[in-house]
């Protein structure tokens, strides 16, 4: 919280000639972290009466883990030919089959919002080049 105010209160002291761009910037990166904190105590208050009787074990599901794995190299590998969107529209719902997502509709609505937040967020706010593709 203390980074995301620190963040804010920057911007302010930036020429007017990037007010624009990077100050925008670095305000969105500071509201975001200021939100996110924000739930992520909220969160901790509400559960921590609540053991977490369950931890992150590789060898109690490798095939989740490994098949994860192989999915993340094999998507960073389709990145440059397919481009961002064709080969997150892939990967997302790949992955979440994977780790144990069953309904479809729950799935195509994941990957939909993913997809239309990275859409909006960065190539319309804040006009960030996402890889294109090189085929087609």
């Amino acid at each position: 919280m203390l980074l995301a105010l620190l963040l804010y209160r920057s911007t302010a002291a930036y020429p007017e000639s990037v007010q624009g761009s990077t100050a925008m910037y670095v305000r969105f990166l500071a509201v975001s972290l200021g939100l996110l904190c924000a739930v992520e105590a909220g969160m901790w208050l509400k559960s921590r009466e609540q053991e977490i009787s369950e931890k992150l074990n590789i060898t109690a599901a490798p095939l989740r883990f490994w098949g994860l794995l192989a999915e993340l190299v094999i998507y960073t590998l389709l990145l440059d030919p397919l481009g961002f969107y064709l080969a997150s529209l892939i990967f997302l719902p790949v992955a979440m089959v994977t780790q144990g997502a069953k309904k479809p509709l729950t799935i195509g609505l994941t990957t939909a919002g993913v997809l239309l937040f990275v859409f909006l967020v960065f190539e319309k706010l804040l006009a960030v080049p996402l890889p294109e593709r090189l085929w087609f």
